[in-house]
């Protein structure tokens, strides 16, 4: 894909540096890039606040997005592209596509609508609008489906078989994620396999909350729980050092989960609750199990298999790369 000479105003949420990723393969393509981040900060109560109370921090947010203005006002841009949108306002959207007439604006979804509702009333003002959630594409005609995609770092580590641990599971502890997981581990650790988890939780207090408030995690205690956020080299270390990797969506998401596609780049067999996976072009049950969330079980015959080579025009449709060319076009 040449991007060469071609200028791009990107905004995206912080999700575990892949904004900075995206932005710097735009770059590397030939592209100039703005970048904003699309919320306008990341503090876990102003976050919570834009998705449940946001008239309490709608000073903030367009005091944040009329600073964006004054600072891009004089630019012209051959593409827009805004991900995950939440916070961003109407008029900002509005007044924004009045000054780059002449700029394709696209919307890519990473987020179920389940989880935004407000996102319908955006979708008219872009030319393009993506979803990873074939149920959301389904329902709003405008609205294209395109699955996630993996970094090239993913795609680095795919032949390593230098292993550590036979399971691995890094994420953040939420809904039933920690019981399901705690159910596994019993499994895995009775059959003797070395096992590797990172609870992240974004602090003690948020711990609190659902210690009394979610049955799921009545058992739990506090030191079940890290309260650091690891790095995105981190995570891709353990990875690398895993064999199995285990990823749980929320109950309500229906799209696969960025761990899904990494998973896919790595070249790393999967276990996840996603009954949905068995839609896709990858899916091969020798490398992903799909487990019932309330009543997982783990055959012994994935445990001890290595993974299934996928045809290569199947895995570089999932590589960044791919992504880009697609929602550019």
């Amino acid at each position: 894909m040449n991007l060469t000479n071609k200028r791009i105003l990107l905004f995206a949420p912080s999700f575990f540096g892949y904004e900075k990723s995206i932005q710097s393969r735009l770059k590397e393509m030939g592209a100039a890039v703005d970048f904003f981040d699309e919320r306008p900060s990341n503090n876990l109560l102003v976050k919570l606040l834009i998705r449940f109370k946001r008239r309490s921090v709608e000073f903030i947010i367009n005091r944040y997005y009329h600073k964006v203005l004054t600072v891009i006002l004089d630019e012209r841009y051959d593409y827009v592209i805004v991900i995950n949108i939440e916070a961003m306002p109407y008029d900002f959207l509005t007044k924004l596509r009045a000054i780059n007439i002449k700029a394709k604006f696209i919307l890519y979804m990473w987020d179920s609508i389940a989880y935004k509702p407000k996102i319908p009333q955006y979708v008219t003002i872009f030319d393009s609008v993506f979803s990873f959630d074939k149920d959301d594409c389904k329902m709003y005609s405008n609205m294209k489906f395109r699955p996630l995609f993996f970094l090239n770092e993913y795609a680095d580590i795919a032949d390593k078989r230098d292993y550590t641990y036979d399971v691995s599971f890094v994420g953040t502890a939420h809904t039933d994620r920690f019981s399901i997981i705690q159910k596994l581990l019993a499994m895995l650790t009775a059959r003797g396999m070395s096992v590797y988890t990172y609870f992240y939780m974004q602090n003690r207090r948020v711990y609190l909350l659902y210690k009394f408030t979610n049955p799921k995690f009545k058992e739990s205690k506090m030191k079940n729980f890290h309260y650091r956020a690891l790095s995105h080299e981190t995570i891709l270390e353990i990875i690398a050092s895993s064999r199995i990797v285990i990823d749980i969506q929320g109950p309500n998401q229906k799209g696969l989960t960025i761990r899904t596609i990494e998973m896919l780049g790595a070249k790393r067999k999967l276990i996840t609750t996603n009954q949905q996976i068995k839609e896709y072009d990858f899916y091969n049950p020798s490398n992903i199990l799909v487990i019932d969330r309330e009543n997982p079980q783990i055959p012994q015959d994935f445990l001890d298999t290595d993974y299934t080579p996928i045809d290569k025009n199947i895995y570089n449709k999932y590589s960044i790369d791919t992504w880009i060319e697609e929602i550019t076009q």
